[in-house]
């Protein structure tokens, strides 16, 4: 499978991930597998090696074969597992790749796969396959929020878990991804990527060795294959066309205090993406001072502990597949 070179496309929900995969993928060189979480799902959190170790290869099969997101790819479980050794978990865990070269057939030398949460579990990637590269796309946290809060998928969750979510997540991102992949792992400003798409795609694909291909600037009908119906409602934006001014939503779409509750838990973004605090004087009730003391107070005691558990769980997983 060294054939193939991975690029694979993470960072906090409603970054821009989907948009970059669109780009991505209409890519001559390039195919996409449509988002199944499959690493995540069945590799980082072990049901993998659970399926297996309690009806072998036959069961795992079958689970696969039954899976909803997994169908979308179109793969034949039964013949891409017909080399896997029965008595070998360690074979078994090479799914992922046979997904994806039986998805590819030979079309392309690259091949992508796109999971925003797999920014939690970047250590993974290179023990899939050799030739590993990570994009790690980062939004302006006040318009991430703003996004989850109309996305129908995230809409019902509350602030607070939005902004923990960024926080933490960034964080494991940019810590994780240099040591696990060192220069194969870079970082993408989805407010320059609207702004002006050619330059930044021309610099990513000369940074991954990737072929610049201008369809990469009109990737709608890319989008329109990776996108299945029930995600339409909240990435019909990736259809196309860009929109370069989408950004600073949050000015007029969030409240002044989950405006100061994102900017006081997820400083680290605004350094990275050079975003600006916003400067209109606020004047917070005494019932708006307390969400937001209580919210930080919240956020910032979690950050540490949910960070040493994933960085555990991570550890667990890369052990299991070795």
């Amino acid at each position: 499978m060294d054939r193939y070179r991975f690029v694979f496309i993470l960072g906090v929900g409603r970054s821009g991930t989907s948009l970059l995969q669109s780009m991505f993928a209409a890519n001559k060189f390039v195919r996409y597998l449509p988002e199944t979480a499959f690493i995540r799902r069945y590799l980082a959190s072990g049901r993998l090696r659970k399926i297996y170790r309690a009806g072998g290869l036959e069961a795992v099969k079958s689970d696969l074969a039954n899976d909803r997101l997994l169908n979308r790819t179109g793969v034949d479980f039964d013949v891409i597992l017909d080399g896997a050794e029965s008595g070998s978990f360690a074979d078994v865990a090479k799914i992922f790749v046979r997904i994806a070269d039986s998805f590819c057939d030979g079309e392309a030398s690259w091949l992508g796969d796109k999971d925003p949460r797999l920014v939690e579990f970047i250590p993974l990637l290179p023990l899939l396959a050799l030739n590993t590269t990570a994009l790690h796309i980062i939004r302006d946290p006040r318009d991430v929020l703003l996004s989850k809060k109309k996305a129908d998928w995230s809409r019902t969750s509350h602030v607070w878990k939005h902004i923990f979510a960024n926080r933490v997540q960034l964080k494991l991102g940019v810590v994780s991804g240099p040591k696990a992949l060192g220069p194969r792992y870079h970082e993408v400003i989805y407010e320059e990527l609207i702004a002006d798409p050619e330059p930044v795609l021309r610099e990513l694909c000369a940074y991954i060795g990737l072929p610049f291909d201008s369809a990469m600037l009109d990737f709608g009908d890319a989008a329109k294959k990776l996108v299945s119906k029930e995600e339409v409602s909240w990435k019909k934006e990736t259809f196309g066309p860009l929109l370069s001014d989408n950004k600073e939503k949050w000015r007029e779409g969030l409240s002044a205090r989950e405006i100061v509750l994102t900017e006081l838990c997820c400083r680290q973004a605004f350094r990275i993406g050079g975003y600006q605090f916003d400067p209109r004087p606020k004047s917070l009730s005494i019932r708006d001072r307390l969400w937001v003391l209580v919210g930080a107070s919240a956020i910032m005691l979690m950050d540490w502990p949910y960070r040493l558990y994933r960085g555990y769980s991570v550890k667990r997983a890369c052990k299991k597949l070795t």
